[in-house]
């Protein structure tokens, strides 16, 4: 992968990772906005843009839309972070132009037709009654709102039903016109293409996007706190967490190793000792939420009514004894884990072109596959151990979600 960004005059930014040994080849717009861009108002406007961004332009309707991919054998599809939205394509190599020119048309040329948009109102009113009907997914939006509370970080993607329901064709155009610039933009591609080639296909597609000026989100302020939702369910699903790191951070991926100690996979501190020996959870794991500015560490399990209490009792004691000892198999182990990881997602031209355009936003330039693993093989036990001190002893966020009448909020361990 080069370490290379290419700005053309009008600030848009273009990054090639050329792989000849493949037959396809996978593009991507990366638009440096997402729901932390938004204000309470128009909360969910990120991720309703996204949806509407197949559903018509000047050239093509949705069914034309769907019918020119499906003509060449092409994936396309998009996603809202909260702090990104990304549209991308994987196609062969032959039809990267048109990829291309196809990408620039749904971003500079929606339509947002009446009956399109009234349509897509309702599939993502269906979604949030989904996510709302999901305990282990819905419960990560209240472990984040409680988490960084009146915030927009903290905010729902999907955003409230009342904003959803009332959007119009003009509050999608304004957004578009506020958020999405050449300036905050970036065009990557991965797998069998040439730099010079693709430079040119961008070069001549992205020429009607906006010079505004971006406004800066708020910075995220971690703070903490206890959710609690009652819920006839089986099980109780429940998030623990503390301030964690942001992906800027320098301890960043040693984050990630601790995260993998402590609950990332079969062999983990958890999991042996939640799952294996206790028998009080399916399913338990660790993992830090990263954002530009901030960050939460948390625990994610489920169970039993009755088996809670001593659910969080037994996790505060293993986020004690992590803050005291390590061991040289645990970190030995943890490396290996994320680097195999790491080696496996660099084989898939998918991961490279997430991978790439995430660098181009996030860093400003494309972190070598050998630098990130020699910031985890050169992290020492007690790296971790201070981390872990440092992430532990912050105020405790915890939501809660099923038959929560006599579940106890831990508190800072």
């Amino acid at each position: 992968m080069k370490n290379n960004i290419k700005t053309l005059a009008n600030g848009l930014r273009i990054a090639v990772d050329e792989i000849k040994t493949v037959e396809t080849v996978c593009i991507a717009v990366f638009v440096d906005t997402g729901s932390r861009n938004e204000i309470k108002a128009n909360n969910g406007i990120s991720h309703f843009l996204e949806h509407m961004a197949f559903k018509g332009t000047k050239t093509r309707n949705a069914q034309q839309i769907a019918q020119d991919f499906d003509d060449i054998g092409g994936r396309i599809n998009a996603y809202t972070s909260r702090e990104k939205t990304v549209y991308y394509v994987k196609v062969l190599k032959k039809d990267a132009k048109f990829a291309t020119e196809f990408l620039a048309d749904i971003l500079q040329n929606s339509t947002f037709e009446k009956e399109e948009l009234e349509k897509e109102r309702e599939v993502i009113l269906q979604e949030i009654a989904m996510t709302n009907d999901t305990p282990d997914d819905i419960i990560f939006d209240y472990f984040q709102e409680t988490a960084f509370p009146k915030q927009a970080v903290g905010r729902s993607i999907l955003g409230p039903i009342s904003n959803i329901k009332k959007f119009q064709r003009d509050d999608l155009q304004n957004y578009i016109d506020q958020q999405y610039n050449n300036g905050n933009i970036a065009v990557v591609a991965s797998g069998n293409i040439v730099e010079s080639e693709f430079i040119k296909y961008v070069e001549n597609s992205f020429t009607n996007l906006a010079k505004n000026k971006i406004k800066k989100p708020e910075s995220g302020q971690y703070q903490g706190g206890v959710f609690k939702k009652q819920k006839k369910l089986e099980q109780t699903n429940l998030v623990l967490g503390f301030e964690g790191v942001s992906y800027l951070d320098k301890d960043y991926y040693k984050c990630q190793i601790l995260s993998s100690i402590l609950g990332g996979g079969m062999s983990s501190r958890l999991f042996q000792e939640v799952r294996e020996n206790r028998g009080l959870a399916y399913s338990i794991y660790a993992f830090n939420y990263a954002n530009s500015d901030s960050g939460a560490f948390a625990i994610y399990s489920a169970t039993s009514p009755n088996k809670v209490n001593e659910l969080i009792e037994v996790t505060l004691g293993e986020l004690e004894k992590i803050t005291k000892k390590i061991t040289d198999v645990e970190l030995k182990r943890a490396k290996a884990q994320l680097s195999a990881g790491i080696l496996m997602a660099a084989e898939s031209i998918n991961n490279r072109s997430q991978k790439l355009g995430g660098d181009v936003l996030s860093y400003g330039r494309i972190k070598s596959y050998k630098e990130i693993e020699d910031e985890i093989l050169t992290t020492e036990k007690a790296d971790l151990l201070k981390l872990a001190n440092r992430i532990f002893s912050s105020k405790t966020t915890f939501s809660a979600i099923g038959d929560i009448k006599n579940v106890k909020a831990p508190a800072a361990i």
